[in-house]
């Protein structure tokens, strides 16, 4: 009867406690708790609901929690409408000035940024890809090559200036969080379709204005300039035509997904430069005389035979149609010119003669 006792399954239980290895000092004071941090906020009694579009960052912007200082000099971590405390070491952010990082549409453009987020891995539809002639791969995989490696540029950039701006404008600091997160998925997407379909990475370009963007330290605004205006507005252009000219589902829904994610990109470059133009009286004068460099420059680097010789192959379905497709190439070269003109007169940045003729003359053609 034991033996059979001993067979039956146990019941499960709390293990017990191990009483004798605890020691209880009853002699420990602890102390009254005092409470001293609950009166200590700028501004009680707020209440925020969420809206249409639900709990945005936008809509937390009410009472002094909504009051976005010309600058922020606090020195540390603390969050916008957060009581200070004194004694705590300062970090020595770089940029404390509005105007060195506003855009009037960075809470929106985040919370746009979160909702329409997507995943190469399983968005793009991978299956769908059938194999190509080797010239037409070939192009594609060079353009892919070009695309990541400017992508894998914009979130170094901006990972190197996120850390430089104060905490007193973090919508600017979220979205921009957001911008660098899509350029790792850029990245990642056009490595992948290098790779998924019988080819693979081309050659890297020489890539000076990379290294102009990598190396741009004079501020911000002057590294958003190349970043968002001139590169910016060219990568968007190639994203448009490549959705135009997609030889498949899985390459028509890479290009929209990133076309859609650099929209967002270029909306909030184009709004802080205008809003640094115009609460700087001599920055429109300083844009000029960068964008001088930094369009010769890219009208150069034009010249080299990895971007727009790949895309003629693309958009002429192969070497033998190289030369139609060039005349597209063309075409969408004087898109991004014309765009890239409005937006600069939007700014207040108006290039007129000083713009260079290795990209004015895409509007003759």
């Amino acid at each position: 009867m034991a033996e059979s006792e001993e067979k039956q399954p146990t019941k499960t239980t709390s293990p017990p406690r191990r009483r004798r290895n605890l020691k209880i000092d009853h002699d420990v004071d602890v102390p009254e708790p005092g409470y001293a941090w609950m009166p200590r906020t700028l501004e009680w009694g707020v209440r925020v609901k969420p809206g249409a579009k639900g709990m945005t960052m936008q809509g937390l912007n009410v009472g002094i929690y909504g009051e976005v200082p010309d600058r922020w000099d606090e020195q540390t971590r603390m969050p916008r409408g957060a009581y200070p405390m004194a004694g705590i070491p300062p970090i020595g952010f770089a940029l404390r000035e509005k105007r060195e990082v506003w855009a009037d549409n960075a809470a929106d453009l985040y919370e746009e940024a979160i909702q329409r987020r997507w995943i190469p891995a399983s968005d793009i539809p991978w299956n769908t890809l059938e194999p190509l002639p080797d010239d037409v791969e070939a192009a594609m995989c060079q353009l892919c090559t070009e695309l990541s490696q400017a992508a894998n540029v914009e979130f170094e950039t901006i990972g190197y200036w996120l850390q430089h701006m104060s905490y007193g404008y973090h919508e600017v600091k979220l979205f921009l969080a957001s911008n660098m997160f899509d350029a790792g998925r850029h990245h990642e997407a056009f490595r992948k379709r290098a790779l998924a379909n019988g080819g693979g990475l081309g050659i890297e370009s020489k890539g000076e204005i990379n290294r102009m963007i990598l190396e741009s330290k004079g501020g911000w605004s002057e590294t958003s300039l190349l970043l968002h205006l001139l590169r910016g507005l060219f990568i968007q252009t190639i994203y448009r035509y490549g959705e135009r000219f997609a030889h498949n589902p899985a390459e028509k829904v890479m290009f929209a997904r990133a076309l859609q994610d650099k929209a967002r990109h270029t909306a909030y470059g184009l709004q802080h430069l205008r809003y640094a133009v115009t609460h700087k009286q001599d920055k429109a004068l300083v844009f000029q005389q960068l964008l001088n460099i930094g369009e010769r420059v890219f009208a150069r680097e034009l010249q080299e035979p990895v971007v727009l010789e790949p895309l003629a192959v693309i958009f002429g379905g192969g070497i033998e149609g190289a030369k139609a497709g060039m005349r597209e190439v063309h075409h969408m070269m004087g898109d991004f010119v014309k765009s890239y003109l409005a937006s600069t007169d939007w700014i207040g940045i108006h290039r007129g003669r000083a713009f260079p003729k290795g990209l004015s003359r895409y509007l003759e053609a």
